[in-house]
Order: structure tokens, then C-alpha cells, then sequence
């Protein structure tokens, strides 16, 4: 994943990713009842709404700024695209092995955690959250596309963390880990 590539190569990397991503929401859904959507694993936990709605927080916060940065970039060189230290890290920090298995787990912060933004007063729709999620999904892979003849990796995003940046294309390949991390959260919530 934080191997050299070129843009054609990242593209399709996220291109591809996303393809799974859509495969195993398609999946989840079609048999999925309201009501097992709301059905934790244990006292305290996440249901799976709640998993897509961290989702659509963490995305958010990444392709809000998307819009400003793209309008800046230039065609893409035949090189590899760059990588930031910190994007490899967080990039890292949501991969799964290849059995689809956790490889690190990680707590989110209270701004991306569902539970605190109710605990807030946030009310959290079933229906929007779905609807965001599928929205975001079309937005990424628009952007996935521009990745490869545009050099989206010279242009910077804010994560998280404060007062750290990574270029855009990792952030491209960071909300796709990210979200395919948790739907298969989401699939383990809904057969416990």
C-alpha cells in the first residue's frame, strides 16, 4: 500500500478498493433489517450505523477541502507520486492483513466518535447517514480519477492531528483504507 507508484497505478489502487468497498455494502445491505442495523456486539459499542456514520465524519473532514485544492493542481509527470511520512503512518494505521483481519486497533478521535457527537446532542438518521456515505463514495472516486493525470500528491489537506498535513493523494488512499476497515466492522456487527 505505501509502496512507489505512478498516478495511473495509485488511481486504480484506489479505484480498485473502492470497487470492494461498493461489493461489500451491496452485501450488507441486501439483507440487512433496519433493526440489525442497530444491534451492537457488546455494551458500549458501535452498531453499525453508527460505524458508517464515523465513516462520513472521518471522509468528511478530508473532502471538505478537496474542492480548493484540486483547482490548483497540474498535470501529472510520468514519476512516481510522492508520499508524506505521517500519510504512510495513518495509511498504516487503518490496513487490515489479507484475511481482512484488524492488524492495529486504534481509538478515534472524539470528533469522528459517533457515541461523543450523540453524548453532544448530534441526532444521528439512519437514512442521511447512508445517503452521505454513498454521496462521499461517488466523490472519492471522481477524485480517484483526477488522480491519475492530475499531481494531486504536491497538494496538501489537514488530517486530523493537529497541525499535520498529507498530500491529497494520500489522503485518497487514507479514506479508502479507513473505510473499508470499518465496513468490515460493520459486517462483524451484523452477524454477532
Amino acid at each position: 500500500m505505501n509502496e512507489e507508484m505512478t498516478n495511473v497505478q495509485a488511481s486504480q489502487r484506489i479505484l480498485g478498493r473502492l470497487g470492494d468497498i461498493e461489493k461489500k455494502l451491496d452485501t450488507l445491505f441486501y439483507y440487512s433489517e433496519s433493526e440489525d442495523l442497530l444491534k451492537t456486539e457488546r455494551r458500549g459499542t458501535w452498531n453499525a450505523v453508527e460505524v458508517f456514520f464515523h465513516i462520513n465524519l472521518l471522509n468528511e473532514s478530508y473532502l471538505d477541502q478537496f474542492p480548493a485544492q484540486v483547482k490548483l493542481a497540474k498535470e501529472a509527470g510520468p514519476g512516481k507520486i510522492k508520499r508524506s511520512w505521517i500519510g504512510k503512518k495513518l495509511i498504516e494505521a487503518s490496513r487490515v492483513d489479507a484475511n481482512d483481519e484488524l492488524i492495529r486497533k486504534s481509538t478515534s478521535p472524539k470528533i469522528i466518535d459517533p457515541k461523543a457527537r450523540e453524548k453532544a446532542g448530534f441526532a444521528i438518521k439512519e437514512k442521511i447517514v447512508f445517503q452521505e456515505l454513498l454521496r462521499d463514495l461517488k466523490e472519492i472516486r471522481v477524485y480517484a480519477d483526477l488522480l491519475a493525470s492530475k499531481n494531486l500528491d504536491t497538494l496538501k489537506v489537514k488530517t486530523l492531528l493537529p497541525l499535520l498535513k498529507v498530500n491529497l493523494a494520500d489522503a485518497l488512499f487514507i479514506i479508502t483504507e479507513h473505510t473499508y476497515r470499518h465496513l468490515l466492522q460493520a459486517e462483524r456487527i451484523l452477524k454477532s
